[in-house]
């Protein structure tokens, strides 16, 4: 089964440039899974270096596994490896092309230490 996000809805916050806050508490399913990242939730989408911003958009359909991501991150929700793993299933799920959902994958799983307490 495919995964299935209900609506995102993001504030921009204006007191920390390139950041939002999850207005309305959004949830994946993906069958017995369900997570839910709740309202409030701060967000900076992707950390994706200057350099690679041109192929990789943290505003495209990125941008919801994203938000999920650095939910599960910043609440250590089981270890950084599982995060990554779901990451990349709702960025397919997304309709991510498969070489871009493993770049992305690569990405967090090279660098994502630096945000985890892992």
């Amino acid at each position: 089964m495919t995964g299935i996000f209900t609506n995102l809805r993001l504030d921009v916050m204006d007191d920390k440039p390139g950041w939002f806050r999850v207005v309305d508490d959004v949830t994946y399913i993906n069958g017995d899974f369900t997570y839910t990242v709740p309202a409030g939730f701060e967000t900076d989408l992707a950390s994706i270096p200057a350099f690679l911003r041109p192929f990789f958009s943290r505003i495209g359909p990125s941008r919801k596994p994203a938000v999920f991501h650095d939910h599960m991150y910043g609440s250590n929700w089981k270890t950084r490896k599982d995060c990554d793993h779901w990451f990349k299933r709702m960025l397919k799920s997304r309709e991510v092309p498969s070489w871009k959902a493993t770049m992305y994958y690569l990405g967090v799983r090279g660098g994502g230490w630096t945000r985890g307490s892992w």
